[in-house]
């Protein structure tokens, strides 16, 4: 089986030396770098599996660096998980828009970040044979290549919005608030902000056209899928 491949750019030699130790520990192969254009130039020269970004960077603002990357048609796949000391809700959220899957504040609980990170991984291993499919209206996703279609059109979905949108078709016409909807898509233990459910729910809605006017805002709950008419 083929060793996941992650590429950290962190500053701080201490949160670099424990991220690298916790990656290898796991059997996965670790680049480490200390600054955002050596990430860059890593990036154009290998494939990676995930990158671990920093947001304190000496030489970039990590987020000027997360949009630049999900920019980029090479590169824009890859799933980015920041982990910084800048941990309000505020930051989260603009982490998220830069285009992140995931965002942890430090100091951070080894077993939840290597939890989190995992589960990127997981998502994105090509080896899963069961091709389970959900169809809804105009939306269709594919559980195991893990893409999406709208009116037969492929659409590109972060790892994160696939997991909501995944959770919106399976509890069709239910209202969820947003506490529900991250317990169902980040996992039972995490500290993530509730408020990032909503820039989440606003790309679906902009990726989906004239089906994310299903997903429904339901006023002091969170939202709900219309159920698509048949």
């Amino acid at each position: 089986m083929r060793q996941p491949s992650i590429l950290m750019i962190e500053d701080d030699p201490s949160v670099s030396t424990l991220t690298r130790d916790l990656f290898l520990k796991e059997g996965y192969k670790v680049t480490t770098v200390s600054r955002a254009m050596e990430g860059w130039d890593m990036l154009q020269k290998e494939a990676f599996d995930l990158l671990i970004l920093d947001l304190g960077l000496p030489d970039m603002d990590g987020l000027e660096l997360c949009a630049r990357i999900k920019k980029d048609s090479a590169r824009g796949q890859i799933p980015i998980f920041i982990l910084t000391a800048l941990g309000s809700s505020e930051d989260t959220v603009r982490g998220l828009e830069a285009g992140a899957e995931d965002y942890l504040s430090k100091p951070f609980n080894e077993r939840e970040f290597l939890a989190r990170a995992r589960a990127i991984l997981r998502r994105r291993d090509p080896l899963m044979t069961k091709d389970e499919q959900i169809l809804s209206g105009k939306i269709r996703l594919s559980i195991a290549s893990h893409e999406a279609w709208c009116s037969d059109s492929p659409i590109q979905l972060t790892l994160r919005e696939f997991d909501i949108l995944r959770v919106f078709l399976a509890n069709p016409g239910k209202s969820l608030t947003r506490e529900e909807i991250v317990r169902m898509a980040w996992g039972p233990s995490t500290n993530i902000v509730p408020k990032v459910v909503d820039v989440h729910v606003g790309h679906l809605r902009a990726k989906l056209g004239t089906e994310g006017k299903r997903i429904s805002t339901v006023p002091q709950v969170g939202y709900k899928l219309v159920p698509a008419k048949n």
